[in-house]
């Protein structure tokens, strides 16, 4: 509904390294909904010349119903805690360009210029060093 909206089905919203070794996925439950998801990828990216353990955030969503009430924030802040303390040193992403204000308010950094992806828009490459 948030992420891919023009997905039709459930089913075909899985990627193909949800399943990875050392995927780390996230939830913000409530009443028995899941209200704000991410999930993280030991990942490199050869755009950040910075040395150590990468992971990316992919598939960070908030249900509309529950933005600006600091969900989606304490779920990528707990994503950051697990990933300290896992020895990881880099934590990136591919943000939508009506993100980019959520994760620099966490730190994030942005590099380069906006890219398209398909189906879904502007985005920028940015990152916070842990």
């Amino acid at each position: 509904m948030v992420l891919w909206p023009h997905i039709q089905y459930e089913k075909d919203c899985i990627i193909d390294i949800d399943g990875q070794e050392d995927a780390i996925h996230l939830g913000a439950v409530l009443d028995g909904q899941i209200i704000s998801i991410c999930s993280l990828f030991k990942t490199t990216n050869a755009q950040l010349d910075l040395p150590g353990v990468h992971y990316r955030l992919r598939a960070m969503a908030t249900h509309p119903d529950f933005r600006g009430k600091n969900v989606g924030r304490a779920v990528v802040l707990e994503a950051i805690n697990i990933l300290k303390t896992n020895n990881t040193t880099v934590l990136w992403c591919d943000a939508r360009e009506v993100a980019l204000e959520f994760y620099s308010k966490l730190g994030f950094n942005n590099k380069g210029d906006f890219y398209n992806v398909k189906n879904i828009g502007p985005h920028k490459l940015m990152y916070c060093e842990l």
